[in-house]
């Protein structure tokens, strides 16, 4: 089988992750790019041109056709299996779910995580104000998928789907970087479903 596209970007990196695990776990075959370096190959002319936002990763199919966001590069590789996809929703409303939870780790937990953790990594200035807003933020989100997750597994449905590689991947820095032991005491559900993931 052809490889589907090459996934462009840094091999160690959350963002990357979610295509690469969503096509091993459908047995679907990616290029990838090793010696890519996060803030070098991405401000070259040549990429820029291509990829005016410079954003990492993107992914070019073996069409021509290319996306820029993790997470579309992510549902697309899911859909990449068929319509019958294991990682996706097998009715409109777990379809609806998915994407429920796909947007809400970008749009509002994503956010909230780098408002708080690049301060500290020095990728951005800390603003003591705008800080402790981020934190407050990521508290909450934390504890929403926390109190969602006390009776689930994964989080649409009783098996794995996209939602969960891209939340998974998304919590990584937190887990990584951030949380600390009585922290994922606190947020039990989500440590273990961390964890399965």
């Amino acid at each position: 089988m052809a490889p589907l596209g090459t996934l462009i970007g840094p091999m160690v990196n959350a963002r990357n992750y979610k295509a690469r695990i969503a096509a091993k776990f459908l047995g679907l075959d990616i290029e990838t790019t090793p010696e890519f370096q996060m803030g070098v190959d991405n401000k070259t002319p040549e990429y820029l041109a291509k990829y005016p936002a410079g954003k990492v990763p993107v992914f070019e199919s073996a069409n021509g056709f290319s996306l820029t966001d993790s997470s579309a590069i992510a549902y697309y590789v899911a859909s990449k299996s068929g319509s019958d996809s294991p990682l996706l929703g097998q009715t409109p409303e777990e379809t609806g779910e998915i994407l429920q939870f796909i947007l809400f780790a970008e749009a509002d937990y994503s956010p909230a995580m780098a408002g708080t953790i690049y301060p500290l990594l020095d990728y951005m200035p800390m603003i003591k104000p705008a800080h402790q807003q981020a934190e407050q933020q990521l508290a909450r989100f934390l504890g929403v998928l926390n109190a969602l997750l006390v009776d689930r597994t994964f989080l649409v449905g009783e098996r794995l789907t996209i939602a969960d590689v891209v939340v998974a991947c998304d919590l990584i820095m937190t887990f990584k970087l951030y949380l600390e032991e009585a922290d994922r005491k606190q947020y039990r559900n989500l440590t273990r479903y961390f964890k399965t993931m």
